[in-house]
């Protein structure tokens, strides 16, 4: 709903518009209230506009002119701070953070920005708008500020996650077809056993070296990636859980096989909506999140704003955190993360409430819920590269907060700087229709032996490589394999394409296979699949021999099941229901 100039002016008090009256060319402030409202009306909508507008300084008429092109003619103060990182004033002088309600001076931009009561928003009335777009040029379009390199700072740390993400994503869907990932039951969440296993695992390693408690009441970052690749994994439905051990569902049998991007594009995408985690509940010292009432907003819109903003962000260009925060607000990508701050708190419910004016600002919240999902989960997923510092006293913004003295950092994130979208993240988010990998050299050579073993005779195996070996041959010694046929078979069972075994057998060979290897992985190929499961069955007990020839053999029933033995049938579970009312019209009763 807009309202006029002179339902805005309605709402101020005298004092207030013969404060504003001031600004108005050879306008008398005296009269009554009616009276001034008219002459501020008739010189705002009529000719004496432009030389009241020309009064604005610089910030001024930028909050103009946002307003002015404004879909609804709002006037936002965190919008605008955003994206100008100043505030327009609306004093003559002293603290220019007072608004309306002040007795200070008002400036002329009070003439034109407005309080609506009503929708408790800032607006330019409608009827002055329409005047104003007759002259006030647009404001300059939104820039996120990027550059070629991240900014230099000491320890800085540059995680090129690209690579790392495409190879551990095997890594992970073979580490489940060993059945070695354990979870909690009733929370998803991994073991301290599993996060050290798949702490091993990771080809670059975690982000920050894991270090142990020495008291209890220390801070420790703990794993970042290693955490955060079995809840992937679950919310990706690659997983499939089982009391506390998490499996290979189909879907997980597939992705083994299918292009690694695509795989991530799809994980990415379940994340976004996924309600398995909270990830603001990860930073553990902010106590509260999970109590009675409706404390924390629901995570998609959360989710959903952040990625639609890193839609924005240039491909391969560096972006501060700072910045890309900012620009969220200043495009109108907000989000809330608590409903009721008051019931969060550090250490004491009462004197750490984050209720409390600046303990639940933007910084606090949403910028540490943003730097949560960036560095745990778009980078895991090889979205972003990162560059970051450890994060004790990496930040200070949290220092006026009640308790926060002793700790070393709010947020295990804290140490994020910057990053940049990947290429496998312009395809994961849309931006790019194609992905194609890069193709690195591998200084691997193999001696593959016409008795079935693989030896390693140059170079490093990398960790997806030998948990590929791993997969078809059993270990004789270290960097030797020898091929097996029943791990063989049981592979392909599981979905394993020999072919992809093939090929890399024979890439980092110089000589051409062995004929009794060849003979070998063409056999497996053919004999794994020599057997299928049909539809699922049920066995039927008769009562004798004759009753079972009776059934197999009259032509109501004996298309539905076949012999299994001398009193034992067999039918199809979906042919069962119909067989049993075929077998109530030959006078025959089945007992379940």
């Amino acid at each position: 709903m807009s309202i006029t100039l002179q339902e805005a002016l309605q709402s101020l008090t005298v004092p207030e518009l013969k404060d504003l009256i001031g600004h108005v060319p050879q306008a008398s402030a005296a009269g009554r209230k009616d009276e001034l409202i008219e002459r501020i009306t008739s010189a705002m909508l009529g000719t004496g506009l432009k030389p009241i507008w020309s009064q604005l300084d610089a910030m001024q008429s930028a909050a103009v002119a946002e307003a002015v092109h404004h879909p609804q003619g709002e006037h936002s103060p965190q919008r605008f701070q955003a994206k100008y990182r100043h505030e327009p004033a609306f004093e003559v002088a002293g603290d220019k953070t007072r608004t309306y309600g002040s007795s200070r001076k008002k400036t002329a931009l009070a003439l034109f920005i407005h309080h609506a009561r009503a929708e408790q928003r800032y607006v330019l009335p409608s009827d002055l708008r329409a005047s104003l777009l007759a002259f006030v040029p647009p404001p300059p379009a939104l820039c996120l500020d990027s550059s070629d390199t991240p900014q230099e700072l000491e320890d800085l740390v540059v995680r090129l996650t690209e690579r790392e993400a495409l190879q551990e994503l095997g890594i992970m869907l073979r580490t489940l077809e060993q059945t070695r990932i354990l979870v909690s039951e009733k929370t998803a969440l991994p073991a301290s056993s599993t996060l050290q296993v798949l702490s091993g695992k990771l080809v670059g390693g975690d982000y920050y070296p894991v270090v142990e408690k020495k008291e209890k009441w220390d801070q420790v970052i703990g794993p970042i990636k290693a955490f955060a690749w079995p809840l992937l994994l679950q919310a990706g439905a690659l997983a499939v859980r089982t009391g506390t051990r998490l499996t290979l569902s189909p879907a997980g049998v597939k992705a083994l096989s299918a292009p690694p991007a695509d795989v991530l594009r799809t994980l990415w995408r379940k994340w976004l909506k996924t309600p398995l985690l909270d990830e603001f509940s990860r930073i553990d010292v902010i106590k509260g999140q999970s109590g009675t009432g409706r404390v924390m907003s629901a995570v998609a819109p959360r989710r959903a704003a952040i990625d639609d903003a890193l839609r924005a962000c240039p491909v391969g260009r560096w972006v501060t955190l700072a910045n890309f925060s900012r620009f969220m607000r200043a495009s109108n990508r907000l989000f809330v993360v608590a409903h009721d701050p008051w019931k969060l708190y550090l250490f004491d419910r009462n004197y750490g409430s984050l209720g409390y004016d600046g303990s639940h600002d933007w910084n606090i919240l949403q910028e540490r819920y943003i730097s949560a999902v960036l560095f745990e989960y778009a980078a895991t997923l090889g979205l972003i590269d990162l560059a970051y510092v450890d994060p004790v006293n990496a930040q200070d913004d949290f220092r006026d907060m009640w308790g926060a003295d002793d700790l070393d950092f709010l947020s295990r994130y804290d140490g994020l700087d910057s990053f940049r979208i990947t290429a496998l993240g312009a395809y994961v988010l849309g931006l790019r229709d194609t992905y194609q990998p890069v193709v690195q050299a591998s200084n691997i050579a193999l001696s593959i032996m016409p008795s079935l073993q693989i030896h390693v005779v140059n170079g490093t195996l990398r960790a997806e490589d030998a948990m590929l070996l791993d997969t078809w041959a059993e270990p004789v010694q270290p960097g030797s394999w020898q091929l097996d046929r029943q791990k063989s078979l049981a592979a392909i069972e599981k979905g394993h394409d020999i072919g992809a075994l093939k090929h890399f057998l024979e890439s980092h060979d110089d000589l051409p296979l062995p004929e009794l290897v060849g003979s070998f992985l063409q056999r497996c190929a053919h004999d794994g699949q020599a057997l299928k499961t049909g539809a699922s069955a049920v066995l039927i007990e008769c009562r004798d021999a004759e009753t079972a020839d009776t059934v197999a053999t009259h032509k109501e029933t004996s298309a539905l099941c076949l012999r299994a033995g001398p009193k034992t049938l067999v039918i199809r579970t979906e042919h069962l229901s119909k067989f049993r009312d075929k077998v109530r019209v030959i006078g025959l009763g089945l007992m379940p």
